[in-house]
C-alpha cells in the first residue's frame, strides 16, 4: 500500500503503515484528531522505497525489514516532510558519503546529512557532515565548518536521529545526548520536500515524528565579522573566455542586482544562479563600492571555492585557484572554502573604489581536465582594518 501524507503527516494517519521499530522504542499512530505526537514508520519494502540498485528482504529481528542500496539512491513515495525528527539506522557498506536527503524536491534540490564511517570517526573532524543541494551543487566544499567528528562505529549499525525546527537541523548519533551538528540555518531551496537515501548502506527502522522537534536550548550565533563585506551587486554570469581567464573586458553592463552575504559573509553563488547544464564554465561577478577617507594600504581576505580574480578600480590584483585535485592546488583547509584561502594586499585612494570579485565553476577533475562544477560555488571578502571605510 502507497501511504498518502500531507507536509503536516496529521490528515492521513489511517492510511500510514507502521511496522518498523527504532532500536528500544515502540511506535505508534495517534488518530487525526489527536494532538499527541504521531510517529510514522516506512517500512524497507519496494511499495515505499525505489532505486535502481536497491534490494529488500525480511529479517526477524528487524520488523520492517532490511533496504540494501548498493549504488546511487534510493526514494520514498511516501509524502513530504518540513519539521520534526527523523530516525533511522544504517549500516556503512564503504567509506563514502552515505546518509540521508530531506527536504527533497528533486536531485537539484535537497538537505544532504551523511556520513563517512571510518575507525577514526571519534576523533575525524569529517565523520559527520552536512551540504545544502542548490541548483544541483552539493556544496560540501562550500560549507567546511559543518561536519565534525561522531561516535560513529565503522564496520556495524549506526542509530541516526535528525530533528529539524525553525530551520534549524541538529543531528544525534547512537543515542547521544549531544548533537554531533549544529546547523543553525539550513541553506537549502526548500523548506520542505520528501525523502531519499544515498549508499552504499543498509538502511532500517525509518521513522517520522513531525511532531517531535526536540529542545528549545537556544542555537549557535554567527555575529557578523567587522569588514566583511555583506553587501554586494551581482552581476549577470557570462560565458568563461576560451584560456579560462576573465577580464574586465568581460564585465556586464547591466542587470547587477543585489545579493545579500550570510552572516558570516559567504556569498552563495551556486543558491543564486541556476544550474548550469551546459558543457561551457560559467564566470559569476560580484561588485562593492568602498569609500576610503584617506589613501593607503589595507588587506582583504577572500574566501572561495573554486577560482578567483580579484580586481580594484580596473586593475587585476589577485587571481588564484582552490581545487580540490590536484591536492597541490588545495588551500587550506584541504580545498575548501574558508574566509581567508587568500589573502590580499590592496592600495585604495581616498574616495570611491571599485572592488570586482570575478570567479568561475570549473570543476579540476583527477585527469586534469577542466569542466562545469557541480559542487560548491561561494566568495568572500573581508577587510583586516575596516575603520575609515564604507562599504557600499
Amino acid at each position: 500500500m502507497e501511504p498518502i501524507m500531507s507536509h503536516s503527516f496529521l490528515r492521513y494517519t489511517q492510511c500510514l503503515i507502521v511496522g518498523a521499530l527504532p532500536l528500544s522504542q515502540a511506535v505508534s499512530a495517534a488518530p487525526a484528531a489527536s494532538t499527541a505526537a504521531v510517529a510514522m514508520a516506512y517500512p524497507m519494502t519496494p511499495d515505499i522505497w525505489r532505486g535502481e540498485k536497491t534490494t529488500f528482504a525480511p529479517d526477524e529481528a528487524f520488523p520492517g525489514g532490511l533496504m540494501t542500496v548498493t549504488e546511487g539512491y534510493a526514494e520514498t513515495n511516501a509524502g513530504t516532510f518540513a519539521e520534526g525528527t527523523v530516525e533511522f539506522d544504517i549500516k556503512a557498506l564503504a567509506y563514502a558519503d552515505t546518509g540521508i536527503l530531506l527536504h527533497r524536491r528533486d536531485a537539484d534540490t535537497a538537505e544532504f546529512i551523511y556520513v563517512r564511517a571510518n575507525p577514526d570517526c571519534p576523533a575525524a573532524n569529517d565523520c559527520v557532515q552536512y551540504a545544502p543541494i542548490t541548483n544541483g551543487r552539493m556544496q560540501w566544499n562550500a560549507y567546511s565548518r559543518y561536519q565534525h567528528s561522531a561516535p560513529l562505529v565503522a564496520a556495524g549499525w549506526n542509530h541516526l536521529r535528525i530533528v529539524i525546527a525553525d530551520g534549524r537541523l541538529r543531528l544525534f548519533v547512537n543515542h547521544a545526548l549531544e548533537p554531533s551538528l549544529d546547523v543553525p540555518r539550513l541553506q537549502g531551496l526548500a523548506d520542505r520536500g520528501g525523502f531519499a537515501v544515498k549508499g552504499p548502506a543498509i538502511f532500517a527502522n525509518f521513522v517520522v515524528r513531525p511532531d517531535d522537534k526536540g529542545s528549545s536550548a537556544p542555537p549557535p550565533v554567527d555575529v557578523p565579522q567587522p569588514g566583511v563585506v555583506r553587501h554586494w551587486l551581482l552581476g549577470p554570469v557570462t560565458p568563461a573566455p576560451a584560456n579560462g581567464i576573465p577580464t574586465l573586458n568581460d564585465l556586464p553592463n547591466t542587470g547587477w542586482q543585489p545579493l545579500e552575504a550570510e552572516p558570516d559573509g559567504l556569498a552563495n553563488l551556486a543558491r543564486a544562479i541556476p544550474k548550469n547544464d551546459g558543457p561551457r564554465r560559467q564566470v559569476a561577478w560580484l561588485k562593492v563600492e568602498i569609500d576610503a577617507v584617506a589613501d593607503g594600504a589595507r588587506t582583504v581576505d577572500l574566501g572561495f571555492v573554486p577560482r578567483a580574480w580579484l580586481f580594484l578600480n580596473g586593475a587585476r590584483v589577485y587571481g588564484g585557484e582552490n581545487f580540490y585535485y590536484p591536492s597541490a592546488k588545495r588551500l587550506a583547509p584541504a580545498g575548501r572554502f574558508a574566509p581567508d584561502n587568500a589573502r590580499v594586499e590592496l592600495s585604495l585612494h581616498k574616495g570611491k573604489n571599485t572592488l570586482v570579485l570575478a570567479t568561475d565553476d570549473a570543476w579540476r577533475r583527477t585527469d586534469g581536465t577542466l569542466w562545469p562544477d557541480h559542487y560548491g560555488w561561494a566568495a568572500m571578502a573581508r577587510f583586516e582594518q575596516p575603520a575609515g571605510l564604507t562599504l557600499r
